[in-house]
C-alpha cells in the first residue's frame, strides 16, 4: 500500500512539474519595453499599430509614457522564441515626432495566438496620428488634432476636440465598430462600420455600407451610399444619399436632402425652421414638422404625389404626370420658413 501511494504521489509531481512548466514558458515569452520622454520638443504623436491593442490616455505632465508589450501565447519554445523574433515594435523620435511602430517580417504567418498591447500617457495637446488594423483603439481626449485610419478595429473614443492652434481632424474608419462620446470639427469617412457617436460639431462626412447614429449634432455635410443612418438632433445638415435609409428625430434651422433609391424619415423640426429642401428621387419620404411651424411650400412632383394634412391650404397644377405646389400652411405673417420639394417617382407625405 505504501509503495502505492508512493508512487501515486512521485506521479502527481511530475505531472505538477510539467503543468508549472508550461505556465511558465506560456507567460515567459512576453516582450515588455517602459520608455518616457520629453514632450518639451515633441508636438506630434505618431502610432503606427498592426493587431495592437492600443489605450491612449492623458496625463498632465510633460512627458509621455510608452509602455509596449508582446506577448505569444503558446507552450511551445522554440516557436515562441522564433515569432517573438518576428515582430518588432520600434519607438524612435524624428524631427517633432514620436513614433510607435510595430512591424512584422515578410515571411510572417502564424496560426499561434500573440497579444501587443499599447499603452501610451500622453498630454492631450499634441497632435496625433494614429493607424491600426485588427486590433482596437481606446482613447482619452485629444485638442491637438488628430488623423486616424483604423481598419477592422473596436473603437472607444471619449473626446476629439480642437483648440485654436490645432491642426484639422481626420478620421476614417474601415470596418469598425464602436462608439465616439464627443467628435469636434472633423472630417468623417466610414467604410463597412457601426458607430454610436453621442454628439458632433461640424462634420463632412463620406460614408457608405455602414450603420451610424448620430444623437446630437451642430452640422453634417456629405454623402451616404448604403447606409442606415439615424440622426437625432441636427440644427443643419446637406445630405447626398444613394440607397440609404435616413431617419432624422429633430431638425433645427436648415436641411437639404437629395436621396436617390432610399427612404427620408423626418419626425419633427424646430418650430422656427428657416428652410427645407428636399430634392430626392425615387425614396419614400415622410416628413412631420413642428405643430406650431408656419410655412410656405412650394415645388414640383414628377411622377408621385403629394399627401399633406393641410391639402385644402395649397395649391396644386396637375401637368400630365407632373404636378406643381403652392401654398401656405400655418399663420404666415409669423414665419418666413419655407418648405421646397422637387420630388421625383415617388410620393411625399407630411403628417
Amino acid at each position: 500500500m505504501n509503495k502505492k501511494i508512493i508512487k501515486i504521489l512521485v506521479g502527481l509531481f511530475f505531472i505538477n512539474m510539467v503543468v508549472f512548466s508550461q505556465t511558465r514558458i506560456t507567460t515567459d515569452f512576453k516582450d515588455y519595453r517602459l520608455e518616457i520622454f520629453e514632450s518639451t520638443n515633441i508636438n506630434n504623436l505618431e502610432i503606427k499599430g498592426n493587431h495592437a491593442n492600443i489605450n491612449l490616455l492623458n496625463w498632465d505632465k510633460d512627458s509621455i509614457s510608452v509602455e509596449t508589450i508582446l506577448e505569444i501565447i503558446s507552450d511551445k519554445p522554440n516557436l515562441s522564441k522564433e515569432m517573438l523574433d518576428e515582430v518588432t515594435i520600434k519607438i524612435v523620435t524624428y524631427g517633432n515626432t514620436l513614433q510607435v511602430r510595430t512591424s512584422f517580417s515578410e515571411d510572417f504567418n502564424r496560426t499561434i495566438p500573440y497579444k501587443i498591447n499599447y499603452n501610451i500617457f500622453f498630454p492631450k495637446n499634441l497632435s496625433v496620428n494614429l493607424f491600426n488594423s485588427h486590433g482596437s483603439v481606446s482613447l482619452s481626449e485629444c485638442i491637438g488634432g488628430i488623423k486616424t485610419n483604423l481598419n477592422y478595429c473596436d473603437i472607444n473614443i471619449n473626446n476629439i476636440a480642437t483648440d485654436n492652434n490645432s491642426l484639422a481632424n481626420s478620421c476614417e474608419f474601415n470596418y469598425c465598430k464602436g462608439h465616439i462620446n464627443h467628435l469636434g470639427t472633423s472630417q468623417l469617412t466610414v467604410n463597412n462600420s457601426e458607430l454610436n457617436i453621442m454628439e458632433v460639431n461640424d462634420i463632412m462626412i463620406n460614408s457608405e455600407y455602414s450603420l451610424i447614429d448620430i444623437k446630437q449634432a451642430n452640422s453634417i455635410q456629405g454623402t451616404s451610399k448604403i447606409d442606415n443612418l439615424l440622426i437625432g438632433d441636427i440644427s443643419d445638415i446637406k445630405l447626398k444619399a444613394s440607397n440609404s435609409t435616413v431617419n432624422i428625430n429633430n431638425i433645427g434651422v436648415n436641411a437639404l436632402f437629395e436621396c436617390e433609391s432610399g427612404t427620408l424619415n423626418i419626425s419633427n423640426s424646430a418650430k422656427d425652421l428657416s428652410q427645407l429642401t428636399i430634392n430626392n428621387s425615387k425614396t419614400a419620404t415622410t416628413i412631420k414638422l413642428h405643430p406650431l411651424l408656419s410655412y410656405y411650400i412650394n415645388g414640383e412632383i414628377y411622377k408621385g404625389k403629394l399627401i399633406h394634412p393641410q391639402q385644402n391650404n395649397i395649391q396644386i397644377i396637375k401637368d400630365l404626370e407632373k404636378i406643381s405646389i403652392n401654398g401656405t400652411v400655418g399663420v404666415m405673417d409669423q414665419s418666413e420658413s419655407k418648405v421646397i420639394i422637387f420630388n421625383k417617382n415617388q410620393n411625399i407625405e407630411f403628417k
